[in-house]
């Protein structure tokens, strides 16, 4: 890898050169690489579709159960909601079986949610 194993640069010229040809268009390549990767892709993941009825709490099975045994999920994020409601974490602690969220608005809701790692 071009970080690990760096020329031995004697002088000022030297150095100048490796870091505009070598580590530029190496950085530049990695960059291209990143931006082409997916949030889902960037984070161990999740996805869940479901309708939250008003004024309810509802348990998720906890998918990294299967994958990551003893894994919680560190956050979620809504990537789709129909609906006119807040939905929160719910009030009972999430798990490595569960994760729970609840409406507490008069409106059902219908979500697709991202929890991850």
């Amino acid at each position: 890898m071009i970080i690990r194993t760096p020329p031995k640069l004697t002088n000022r010229r030297g150095l100048v050169e490796y870091v505009e040809i070598s580590l530029w268009s190496w950085l530049r390549d990695l960059m291209v690489g990143l931006f082409k990767i997916t949030f889902k892709e960037n984070f161990q993941s999740f996805t869940v579709q479901l309708t939250i009825l008003a004024g309810t709490e509802v348990g998720i099975a906890n998918q990294f159960s299967l994958s990551l045994p003893g894994t919680i999920p560190s956050g979620r994020l809504i990537t789709r909601q129909k609906g006119n409601a807040v939905i929160l974490d719910g009030d009972t602690p999430w798990t490595t079986d569960t994760v729970y969220l609840k409406n507490p608005s008069a409106n059902d809701a219908t979500i697709t949610v991202i929890f991850f790692r």
